[in-house]
């Protein structure tokens, strides 16, 4: 599972957004669009450390830094070195 799947994952069953997967777009609002809270922030965050065996600095996982799922994303390729390696390909 890529890692936009294994967020939306993440959102779905584990923070319980009840946007299906399938209609997640990268610039949708968490707060707005998902109705995430600061519980949910936080869920997102543990979750996504374990899962991409990573540690977030809280500074890195300020939710106003973090206001798209494309911006989790970017944090999380960021810190876990994916898409360094090669050019992304359609």
């Amino acid at each position: 599972m890529n890692p936009l799947q294994t967020i939306k994952q993440i959102l779905s069953s584990d923070v319980l957004v009840e946007v299906p997967t399938d209609q997640m777009q990268l610039d949708d609002s968490l707060r707005e669009g998902y109705g995430i809270d600061s519980l949910g922030f936080v869920e997102l965050r543990v979750r996504c450390e374990e899962s991409f065996g990573i540690d977030i600095p809280d500074e890195a996982f300020a939710v106003e830094e973090l206001a798209t799922l494309g911006d989790v994303l970017a944090l999380i390729e960021r810190l876990s070195g994916a898409g360094q390696s090669s050019p992304a390909t359609a």
